[in-house]
């Protein structure tokens, strides 16, 4: 019972934030859970000040395979709330963008309490589970700089490598399926949301359709350690990330309609990697390492107006095989947004992965070549701030070996945006 009792969390949050708000709250056509706040919401938005607040949670149940099936349901959940400052509205300061976002992790995890086994399942079945879990961090805290004349952006501050680089939705409870690929399979180096480093990114746009990118960004991997959500320094700073992207987002292709299609890599300068101990002879290459990746996101058929029709997604990674125990991943899937025209939001998606293990580990648990994960689910918006996500997930080879059975899992995934 102590596991489950984290899924009151959200209602707890709920309760408190809408005291004061009771007049607008739960209105089933706005926005938001809690309104417009008599209409101050839209004036300060209108004066420049945005707020993103919402509340994240997956549920997930080993019901068959794995390590330990059939033990109590977990709950991980992510709070996050953040702000947006139009400094051209606010100051006269021409394309400039102050952003700060917060936000905190707590709960457990079915994949590592009940799923895996001698070594950790290289996905995992609740994104909400992972690095700064249990603990409140500094998630963002960015200024950006728009030339729109020439067409560039500069953004610089406390970021995370996925807010720009590898960009995919997250329309999955999986983090096989959630968010920049490349902070999965090569986490090491690359940092997703909620951790965040210094860094700063330039951006060009070559056509109104394409844009290319480079970053560059602190490696410091104390900044992913739970006690270090808040600290600014880079005392223990050990080189450099530095990813270039082109990105290409046709508005009318396949069938007239509209994708985005990226390809890019990633170079590192680090002396000392920390998870080259399970890889054969890697005293040629302690300080660099490298990666690729191309993510596909296309809209095949159109049913309605808008993005309602069938969607098919692609994220395809390649690591160096010298300091890194995943060589490559595939990830495939389909989304079909608005399969009932009374739930012209709702989506019903099927994602499959694949994940490969070098074959210079030499760590023996990694028996198995690859993991496989699929995940089939529907996304219910009742309203516009809540979504349910009932799913199935499946794990072949969890870990990439094939000492614990395959994993079967049901899962709940939810969201309110305040």
């Amino acid at each position: 019972m102590k596991k489950i009792s984290l899924a009151l969390l959200p209602a707890f949050v709920l309760t408190a934030m809408t005291q004061t708000q009771a007049a607008e709250a739960f209105d089933p056509n706005g926005q938001y859970l809690l309104g417009d706040w008599n209409g101050k919401r839209t004036e300060l938005a209108a004066q420049g000040v945005k707020f993103d607040a919402n509340i994240a949670a997956d549920v997930a149940y080993l019901a068959d395979g794995g390590r330990d099936e059939g033990n109590d349901p977990t709950v991980a959940s992510q709070f996050w709330l953040g702000s947006t400052f139009d400094m051209e509205k606010l100051a006269g300061w021409e394309g400039v963008t102050i952003r700060a976002a917060v936000s905190t992790r707590q709960g457990q995890s079915t994949t590592v309490d009940d799923l895996q086994g001698e070594v950790p399942q290289l996905a995992n079945v609740q994104a909400n589970f992972g690095r700064g879990n249990q603990k409140t961090r500094l998630s963002e805290l960015s200024i950006e700089k728009n030339f729109k004349d020439q067409g560039v952006s500069v953004k610089v501050g406390r970021l995370g490598l996925g807010m720009d680089f590898n960009v995919m939705a997250c329309d999955f409870q999986s983090t096989a399926f959630c968010a920049a690929q490349m902070g999965k399979w090569q986490g090491n180096i690359w940092m997703n949301t909620p951790v965040a480093q210094w860094g700063g990114r330039v951006k060009y746009q070559v056509t109104p359709e394409v844009f290319t990118q480079v970053g560059v960004y602190e490696y410091n991997p104390e900044n992913a350690l739970e006690r270090h959500g808040w600290n600014l320094d880079t005392d223990n700073a050990d080189g450099l990330t530095i990813p270039v992207e082109v990105v290409w987002q046709p508005k009318s292709f396949v069938n007239g309609l509209p994708g985005s299609y990226r390809v890019g890599g990633i170079y590192n300068t680090a002396d000392d990697l920390k998870n080259q101990k399970d890889i054969a002879n890697t005293s040629d290459a302690k300080n660099r390492t490298f990666g690729g990746w191309l993510a596909v996101e296309q809209q095949l058929t159109s049913t309605g107006s808008g993005k309602q029709g069938l969607h098919s997604f692609a994220n395809f990674t390649w690591h160096d095989r010298t300091t890194n125990k995943v060589d490559n991943s595939q990830q495939i899937g389909v989304k079909y947004i608005g399969l009932f025209d009374s739930q012209p939001n709702d989506i019903l998606g099927l994602g499959v992965n694949r994940v490969h293990v070098n074959d210079r580990v030499t760590n023996p648990a990694f028996n198995a070549s690859a993991e496989y994960n699929i995940e089939l689910n529907y996304s219910h918006y009742p309203t516009k701030w809540l979504m349910l996500r009932p799913n199935i997930q499946y794990v072949i080879n969890p870990g990439a070996t094939n000492n614990v059975d395959d994993a079967l899992v049901l899962g709940l995934s939810s969201k309110v945006v305040f």
